[in-house]
């Protein structure tokens, strides 16, 4: 397997899973789908500065749909090589807007 197609595992942590059941709305359906994108793609987003470490930290946003409210992901991307390389979905937290909404 070459470098360019190195093998990507993305997982959900419990803790964002429990938040995605608590945010409900089809949440855990929308970060589901983006676990799998991650597997393809894993360095969607922006990337955040990070001094303690070499893990690259992620944090990217889920537009809201008629079926799940907009969400903002952050995730770690943890590559050692010769390893696969293993995201973990850490945190989700619903998107707040100028006011307090969540709606448009």
């Amino acid at each position: 397997m070459t470098k360019e197609h190195q093998q990507v595992v993305a997982e959900i942590t419990h803790e964002a899973r429990t938040r995605c059941l608590a945010i409900g709305g089809g949440a855990l359906e929308a970060v589901e789908t983006l676990r799998a994108d991650l597997e393809k793609s894993p360095t969607l987003g922006r990337r955040a500065r990070n001094a303690v470490s070499d893990m690259k930290i992620y944090t990217t946003r889920i537009e809201a749909t008629d079926t799940s409210p907009a969400l903002t992901v952050t995730y770690v991307y943890d590559a050692p090589p010769p390893e696969p390389g293993l995201i973990r979905i850490a945190l989700v937290s619903p998107v707040r807007f100028a006011g307090g909404g969540t709606e448009v």
